[in-house]
């Protein structure tokens, strides 16, 4: 027996567009300024440039931040320079920068990136301009671990009992703070509740990172709220 169809539709039920297939922004798009009206060339909707306020990012290809546990004492290093520019030389249209301390208290571990000090903005401003030379929006991620501080890296993970990370190793067990002296769980360090002027300091320090950040040449600034981080653990009772 033999089909015969003379409109593929008639055979197959196509809802949706398949993955990959060109799409023209939306009248909404265009009337918002997130597109620029009709393309010449369709673009997969992937590899269409969405813009944000100033800025105009190439395409929707972003990569999210992720804790690489490589810098020493909160100065990026040559691991970062090439791991960050990578993404940007294969052409994604914005890189976000791991979770960066604002104190050094607020580091999840002793090899997470930091800025809290003037010293650490050149090492990140070379990141940051050799990504630009791509067409790269560069973002950053600025948080506080508060009670998850001071734990030992991720290739660390399962080789001892606790996530505790010690003096011996630069972790800071005494200047663990949370919101309260809970402990997250049985293998991290019970916090020291954090008084009214410590928050406010905390506070200050999260605009000094951001100034910082500003004047390394960052695009974007992320808070990081999630995770169960210090922010997280004010705006959530669990």
């Amino acid at each position: 027996m033999s089909l015969s169809i003379s409109d593929p539709h008639d055979f197959y039920q196509i809802q949706n567009p398949a993955p990959g297939t060109a799409i023209e922004p939306t009248d909404l798009e265009i009337e918002q300024g997130f597109a620029n009206g009709k393309n010449p060339n369709p673009l997969p909707k992937l590899f269409q440039p969405l813009k944000i306020r100033d800025y105009t990012i190439k395409n929707r290809i972003w990569v999210s931040p992720m804790c690489m546990y490589s810098a020493q004492d909160g100065f990026s290093t040559n691991f970062h320079m090439t791991h960050y520019s990578q993404y940007a030389m294969r052409g994604a249209g914005l890189v976000m920068v791991e979770a960066t301390g604002v104190a050094p208290e607020g580091r999840i571990s002793p090899n997470c990136l930091g800025l809290w000090k003037d010293e650490h903005i050149e090492g990140l401003s070379r990141i940051v301009s050799h990504m630009h030379e791509y067409g790269t929006v560069v973002a950053i991620q600025i948080g506080h671990s508060g009670r998850k501080g001071s734990t030992i890296p991720l290739q660390l993970y399962g080789t001892r009992d606790s996530f505790r990370s010690t003096i011996e190793e630069g972790g800071w067990p005494d200047k663990v703070y949370g919101p309260s002296a809970i402990a997250y769980d049985e293998a991290h360090n019970v916090p020291k509740e954090l008084s009214l002027a410590q928050i406010a300091d905390i506070q200050q320090a999260f605009v000094d990172a951001a100034v910082r950040a500003d004047k390394a040449g960052f695009d974007v600034i992320e808070l990081h709220s999630a995770h169960g981080y210090l922010l997280f653990e004010f705006l959530s009772p669990l």
